[in-house]
C-alpha cells in the first residue's frame, strides 16, 4: 500500500464520529447475529482503529446492570526489575469488571475478581475504544474478570507519514515483505504487559487465571509476549493479527510448549491480510503452542460478534474452567 493510501484510510476511519450502527460480516455456519456496534461503541474498520463514540452515564448505568462496571484506573508505571513505563500510563489503564452479584443489581452480595484479561488496542485507537466490549458481547458473561484496557503512547507512525498517534510500535509498511520490525519498542512494550501481569498478581489473581490479549498491533504485542515473557499465563488472544520477528523464533528457545492460544482473522483483512494470520498460526504451532484458529469469511479488518462468541468459548472452556 502507498504511503498517501495509507494516509488516506487513517483519515477516513478516525476522522467519522457516526454513532449508527454497522453491520458486521458474519460466518456463514450460524445465523446472522446483531451488530455489536450499538450505543456507546462504533466500529473503526481500518488498522484496529475502534473508537468510543460516547461514554455516558446511561451507558454507565447499563454495565451496571449487567454486573459489568468500570471501576478505576489502572497503575502500571513499572515492573519488578525498576523499568519505567510512564510513557504508557497517560492516560492509565481503564478496568472494567464483571463481577455479578449484588455489585451488579444480582442476588447476594458482590464477587471478587479472580480472572483478568489485558487487552491491548490497535493502531490509532486507545483502550477506551475496546473497554465496551464486556458490555456490547458474550463476552460480559464470564464472571468475576478484571478486564484491563491499556493504552498506547502517543508516537510518529512511518506508515502515516510521521503523523502522531496511539501505537504500540512503528510501522513502515503494511506488507510483510517490505515491513521493518520494530524490535526495540515492540520488546519495551512485551515487558509493559509483564507489569501489568504483575499488578494483576499482586492484586490476588493467579498467574494461571491471566489472559492478555489484543487487535491488530496489540494482537502482535500479545503474540511477542508469548515468545518473550517468563510468565507462565493461561494463554492468549490474537484478532486480526500477526507475530512480528516470527523467523527470528525458534522451538526450545521461544515460545512455551502446550501454552492456548485463540487467534481469529477476517478472510477480506485489506489492512494485515489473512495470510499473516495463518502463517502466524502455523508458526506458533510449530513453536509447540496450542492454537485454536479461527477464520470469518467476508470480514475485514475488524471485529464481529461471532468471534467474540468464539473467544468466549475459548475462554470459558479452555483457560477458566480449570
Amino acid at each position: 500500500m502507498h504511503r498517501a493510501a495509507a494516509r488516506a484510510l487513517f483519515s477516513s476511519s478516525s476522522s467519522s464520529s457516526s454513532s449508527s450502527s454497522r453491520a458486521l460480516p458474519q460466518k456463514s455456519r450460524r445465523p446472522q447475529h446483531s451488530s455489536i456496534t450499538k450505543g456507546s461503541f462504533a466500529l473503526k474498520t481500518f488498522a484496529g482503529v475502534f473508537t468510543t463514540t460516547c461514554c455516558s452515564a446511561v451507558a454507565l448505568s447499563f454495565w451496571s446492570s449487567r454486573g459489568v462496571k468500570l471501576v478505576s484506573m489502572s497503575s502500571g508505571v513499572s515492573n519488578g526489575g525498576g523499568e519505567s513505563f510512564t510513557e504508557y500510563a497517560r492516560p492509565p489503564p481503564i478496568v472494567v469488571e464483571t463481577t455479578g452479584g449484588g455489585g451488579g443489581g444480582g442476588a447476594g452480595p458482590p464477587r471478587r475478581c479472580d480472572k483478568a484479561i489485558i487487552f491491548l488496542h490497535g493502531l490509532g485507537d486507545t483502550g477506551r475504544g475496546w473497554s465496551d466490549i464486556p458490555n456490547q458481547s458474550s463476552l460480559g458473561e464470564i464472571e468475576n474478570v478484571r478486564w484491563v484496557f491499556p493504552n498506547a503512547p502517543v508516537i510518529p507512525i512511518t506508515l502515516n507519514g510521521g503523523m502522531a498517534m496511539p501505537g504500540w510500535f512503528d510501522m513502515n509498511a503494511l506488507e510483510r515483505d517490505h515491513l521493518i520490525d520494530d524490535k526495540e519498542t515492540i520488546e519495551k512494550a512485551s515487558r509493559y504487559v509483564d507489569s501489568l501481569i504483575e499488578e494483576q498478581m499482586d492484586k490476588g489473581i493467579p498467574a494461571k487465571n491471566i489472559v492478555v490479549g489484543g487487535f491488530s498491533q496489540g494482537g502482535a504485542i500479545a503474540l511477542t509476549h508469548a515468545m518473550k515473557s517468563e510468565h507462565e499465563i493461561g494463554g492468549y488472544v490474537g484478532l486480526s493479527t500477526y507475530l512480528p520477528m516470527a523467523d527470528s523464533y525458534s522451538k526450545g528457545e521461544n515460545g512455551k510448549s502446550g501454552v492456548k492460544v485463540f487467534q481469529a482473522h477476517g478472510t477480506a483483512d485489506p489492512v494485515l491480510r489473512f495470510d499473516y494470520g495463518t502463517s502466524s498460526s502455523e508458526k506458533l504451532k510449530a513453536l509447540g503452542m496450542d492454537v485454536q484458529f479461527e477464520s470469518y469469511g467476508g470480514m475485514a479488518h475488524s471485529a464481529c460478534a461471532e468471534e467474540l462468541d468464539d473467544l468466549k468459548d475459548f475462554l470459558s472452556g479452555k483457560i477458566f474452567n480449570k
